[in-house]
């Protein structure tokens, strides 16, 4: 077994990334937090809002939940959504699914959704988010996997790596 070793500048990164501060605690850039609260809004209405008032409340939802994972997940293991190399494999990545929205969805709360659709999105979002840790995927790649209708389905397969 190797030891672990760690220069003091490492050290200095790993407690700046696992103390950072609360609005520093995302990893999604705009562009990505854009293009899944757009395949969010497929599925997800807020009919009391204007589209563009929608709009700001889907994306605020994604970055709740991007700040979930953020929080919950240590660096190394979410930054693997940018990583195709490596990743989870479908064993793994059905069990981190699974226990990671079963606490998600406790630990979360959207009062102003329905409990089918606060379900909905905290689960299409991990889903998405765990298909992108998957070796042989990333973002890109999980994002645009979500255009298949079987995706927006309710029971989230993940679908086969191309």
């Amino acid at each position: 077994m190797a030891n672990i070793a760690l220069t003091d500048d490492q050290h200095k990164t790993l407690i700046k990334e696992f103390f950072a501060k609360r609005s520093a605690r995302q990893l999604l850039s705009k562009a990505e937090l854009i293009d899944i609260a757009q395949r969010l809004n497929e599925k997800v209405s807020l009919p009391f809002l204007s589209e563009a008032k929608e709009h700001a409340v889907l994306l605020k939802i994604v970055l709740k939940l991007d700040n979930y994972l953020y929080e919950t997940l240590p660096n190394e293991i979410y930054e693997l959504i940018y990583n195709i190399d490596e990743g989870f494999d479908d064993s793994e990545a059905a069990l981190l699914a699974a226990r990671l929205s079963k606490q998600a969805n406790n630990e979360i709360n959207l009062p102003f959704l329905t409990d089918h659709l606060e379900y909905y999105s905290i689960t299409f979002f991990l889903t998405l988010m765990i298909n992108a840790m998957r070796e042989g995927s990333d973002l890109e790649h999980a994002i645009k996997v979500t255009k298949h209708p079987r995706m927006m389905e309710d029971d989230f397969p993940f679908p086969d790596l191309i």
